[in-house]
């Protein structure tokens, strides 16, 4: 029972948002993708197509790790900074932060 619990606990991850200034915390699954899982926590994250074209869900990962299903859009130098389209991506690590202050 309890090696079930670990391995579900495991497939989640805490998300945290730098946004307007404050820090916000939600923990979601990890084949959802970060946009979609804070607009259903509530939060007001910048977006527009939802389908990593316009950019304007634009975030920096500070801490943890994302993957992109298609990062086509940004140059090699956004992503080496660390810069995702959160409408495209999904978590890929136990905690991870997102600053959409510094973009």
């Amino acid at each position: 029972y309890f090696h079930n619990i670990a391995i579900i606990m495991g497939d989640n991850t805490k998300v945290t948002l730098i946004l307007d200034g404050e820090k916000n915390d939600f923990s979601m699954d990890r084949d959802g993708n970060i946009l979609d899982e804070g607009l259903i926590n509530g939060y007001d994250i910048p977006h527009s197509c939802q389908g990593g074209i316009c950019m304007t869900c634009l975030g920096r990962v500070t801490e943890g790790k994302a993957v992109m299903d298609d990062p086509g859009v940004l140059s090699d130098e956004e992503l080496d900074e660390g810069f995702i389209l959160t409408c495209i991506s999904k978590p890929d690590s136990e905690e991870i932060t997102i600053d959409f202050d510094d973009v």
